[in-house]
């Protein structure tokens, strides 16, 4: 199982079941504490950890920031803004050319006439700034709320319970877009997420509350994968326990993409380890691919005739990978139709594109970035989660600093939010780590 998932056409992750066995048994440890405490006198993150937890926290937001103005978007304006690959030939392959003036052209856009105005699930202001989040950073903001509170308040665990109520009291902090008009589309965006949470914490009015079954009719969607890659920091090195802790506060996902949800989580808490310090890029990247198919608390993978659907689109990454031969027509093809998306924000879809990009771009992870968003459709759900992939296995610095400052602006103004307070927000977890205290449920 594990080797088909691991193949590629540059056989640039191969299999290597003793680092496998070994991410898995230290997975089993579910040990997670936390108590509220001032996080400025201590580091609990090694000097090598740091630039991955810093690069988790800023990829998924700029990533996010970078495919907003694209989004859905069509036409000439939007083609002359990208490599518009699919302008090529069909027969036309990638050379090491173009993967480096992708990499060295990536920048932040203006939304401009790309995208103008304020939309619920898009930019909150008109006209919006580079560096401006959409919803994809914004259920991130709500999760680090949650976290926040419970360090304020020193209330553990944090329940699902509690991370309802943050979706019910989110409100942007700062006031750029007219008080009116955030209102509006403060109640439309969370709208769909409110009822389910109420109903979650015994609310039954139908004017204010739905079953949680009724939410996105049950869609599998991308909600969990914008909301929770963060915990991965506050779980790095223990890819089982962050696993867990995903799955149990994870109202905003079906079950079944729960599990991809909390098998990115994990993914990435296994890169974010200190025992990776040291590894190299490679071996990074394999940490995380392999670790996302192998942490399976449940079984989900033993379930007869069905087996696990991560598992499935996991190999179909690389399955894509390799038969498109170097050709993004012939893999952006593959994507769309034997991908199988219902929509373009399904959960499956929304990690299938990304990695399969990726590896497409022998790891190049710029390149990957803009053939991404030349891909288009829910382009900011594909980048934000490549770019927390790309954050945790590279650093903080893969990202040029004139994106991070732009991203830095954007939340201070528009939500009073900050990276800088986030890494500060789950270093203070770690550093209750043997205090006692449960840091997250780890039941659902």
């Amino acid at each position: 199982m594990i080797d088909v998932i691991c193949r590629s056409r540059r056989q640039f992750v191969t299999t290597s079941f003793a680092m496998l066995n070994y991410i898995w048994l230290k997975g089993q440890i579910v040990e997670f504490s936390i108590a509220g405490t001032d996080s400025s006198s201590f580091a609990i993150f090694s000097d090598l950890q740091k630039p991955r937890v810093l690069g988790l926290l800023y990829g998924g937001a700029i990533g996010d920031a970078l495919g907003g103005p694209i989004e859905f978007q069509q036409g000439p304006l939007v083609d002359k803004e990208l490599p518009c690959t699919r302008g090529w030939s069909k027969e036309r392959t990638v050379k090491p050319e173009d993967l480096k003036d992708w990499s060295d052209t990536l920048v932040m856009r203006e939304y401009g006439e790309l995208r103008p105005l304020a939309e619920p699930y898009g930019p909150w202001t008109d006209h919006a700034h580079a560096g401006t989040i959409t919803d994809d950073t914004r259920h991130k903001i709500v999760l680090m709320r949650t976290i926040r509170k419970a360090i304020s308040t020193k209330h553990w665990p944090i329940t699902v319970d509690d991370f309802a109520t943050a979706y019910c009291e989110f409100t942007p902090k700062q006031r750029v877009t007219p008080e009116a008009k955030i209102a509006e589309l403060n109640e439309i965006g969370y709208r769909e997420y409110r009822f389910a949470a109420r109903w979650l914490l015994g609310d039954r009015d139908p004017n204010s509350a739905k079953p949680v079954e009724r939410l996105w009719s049950g869609v599998d969607n991308c909600s969990g994968q914008m909301a929770l890659p963060p915990l991965a920091a506050v779980f790095s090195g223990e890819p089982n326990a962050a696993y867990l802790s995903a799955y149990a506060i994870d109202f905003v996902d079906s079950p079944t993409a729960r599990d991809m949800t909390a098998g990115l989580v994990a993914g990435l808490a296994a890169t974010l380890g200190n025992d990776v310090d040291s590894a190299s890029i490679e071996d990074r990247w394999r940490v995380l691919l392999q670790t996302m198919h192998a942490t399976d608390p449940y079984n989900l993978t033993d379930v007869p005739y069905v087996g696990r659907p991560l598992s499935h689109w996991l190999n179909k990454a690389f399955e894509f990978a390799e038969r498109a031969a170097g050709k993004p027509a012939e893999l952006f093809r593959l994507l769309e139709t034997e991908g199988h998306p219902v929509y373009w924000w399904d959960a499956h879809f929304t990690l299938l594109v990304p990695i399969s990009i990726l590896i497409f771009c022998n790891y190049e992870p710029l390149a990957a970035m803009q053939l991404t968003l030349d891909f288009r459709h829910d382009s900011d759900s594909y980048t934000q989660v490549l770019g927390c992939m790309i954050g945790a296995v590279h650093g903080v610095d893969i990202f040029p600093i004139a994106m991070r400052e732009q991203l830095d602006a954007r939340l201070k103004a528009d939500y009073g939010e900050s990276i800088s307070d986030w890494f500060e927000v789950v270093n203070a977890c770690r550093h209750q780590k043997d205090k006692g205290h449960l840091i997250v449920e780890s039941q659902p």
